[in-house]
């Protein structure tokens, strides 16, 4: 796919975003990751407005670009997030309601499913409050990113990593929906059944599904 159509492609995902009410006004942003150069959305973007030329391009590795004052405020967040990870080619940063619910109820995402297991990994954790837009916040995002898929920010939303854009918007659903059920649980018994460590051994051992068992793109 070229690097237009991949463009193309995340503008589309900005407007499902929308849609889907993980992303409301000018919050939220998004970006890809081609060789060398992550390309993210302005800042104060509508997500349901972008268009493949909108997107502006940054050098992962050092941030520079004559354009920086014109990207998202998260664009630190965003090359930590690339630095970390270098299997991930799209990164999205949303506002999703049950996960800011339940990182504001002091509780992280842990594997409660296979699919949610096989899809995003063992747990989505917590990351204690940082101010937004902050060399703090991207530090501490780049260190929880490099082990996991995805991080819940507390009173903020969640950001998630992915090898691809569609994989990624469909693991922001896994996620926002796994959150639910864990507010909903809560709500009902106290507590959250989860998948006991022998019960992802086992996943693992299942052919063509482990986690471990996949090659990094």
């Amino acid at each position: 796919m070229s690097l237009d159509s991949r463009l193309v492609n995340l503008a589309a995902t900005g407007r499902k975003l929308v849609e889907h009410g993980l992303v409301r006004g000018a919050g939220g942003s998004v970006s890809l990751r081609w060789q060398d150069v992550c390309y993210i959305s302005p800042a104060s973007a509508r997500l349901d407005r972008l268009s493949a030329a909108d997107f502006i391009a940054l050098h992962i590795a050092s941030g520079n670009t004559w354009q920086l004052q014109r990207a998202s405020d998260e664009h630190a967040m965003h090359l930590a997030c690339y630095r970390a990870r270098t299997d991930a080619t799209t990164v999205l940063n949303v506002q999703a309601p049950h996960c800011i619910a339940l990182g504001c109820a002091g509780l992280s995402i842990p594997a409660i499913t296979p699919d949610f297991y096989l899809a995003v990994g063992v747990a989505v954790p917590l990351l204690p409050y940082l101010a937004p837009a902050t060399q703090a916040l991207a530090d501490a995002v780049g260190q929880l990113i490099a082990d996991h898929d995805a991080v819940l920010l507390q009173n903020q939303g969640l950001v998630l990593t992915a090898s691809s854009t569609d994989e990624a918007f469909a693991n922001v659903l896994r996620v926002e929906e796994a959150a639910q059920i864990v507010l909903q649980a809560h709500a009902a018994g106290g507590k959250c059944s989860v998948l006991s460590a022998a019960q992802i051994e086992e996943l693992e051992t299942l052919p063509g599904k482990g986690r471990r068992s996949r090659a990094i793109p």
